[in-house]
């Protein structure tokens, strides 16, 4: 691992922690629980912890595709792409519960609608606010899907320059 890799991976490391200690201290240290997400004070280290986990990841996945380059092997395997198709799930479990909220119904603060009404709440609550705000399953997964599409392409590219 390079000098700059082990650099990154003590700040992200070090800013995770400090992130995650910001929203545990304000969860139970200021008694606000684990569900209080509102105002700046929490939503700031909230995303500092995402920030620092991406950047840890990127940091982690380029050495180990260099890695995997050094040895000779093709940076994309198999796990990979499996992975990459697998980070659609969460996705496609988003938009089955989408429309079985179309019959079924999405209540909220009393009220309860259906039909295309009750499918764009149920996407937008679930997937934006619980998904991408709350839980950054969204981000991580886009962000997956979007280095794994640039590997893949800068190893085809290199493959067709050697003739292979």
């Amino acid at each position: 691992m390079k000098k700059y890799e082990k650099a990154l991976l003590a700040i992200f490391g070090f800013c995770a922690v400090l992130s995650v200690s910001a929203v545990l201290y304000i969860w139970y240290g200021l008694d606000k629980g684990t569900g209080y997400v509102d105002d700046g004070i929490t939503v700031v280290p909230f995303w500092c912890v995402f920030v620092s986990l991406a950047g840890l990841s990127a940091v982690l996945i380029s050495w180990r595709l260099r890695k995997r380059a050094e040895a000779g092997k093709k940076p994309v395997s198999g796990l990979y792409t499996l992975s990459f198709v697998l980070s659609f799930l969460p996705f496609v479990l988003l938009i089955i519960s989408s429309v079985n909220s179309m019959s079924e119904g999405f209540s909220f603060m009393g009220d309860t609608w259906y039909g295309t009404e009750a499918f764009w709440d149920t996407f937008s609550w679930n997937g934006i606010l619980v998904f991408s705000c709350l839980v950054p399953v969204f981000p991580a997964m886009i962000f997956w899907q979007i280095l794994y599409i640039i590997k893949r392409k800068q190893y085809r590219k290199l493959m067709r320059a050697s003739g292979k």
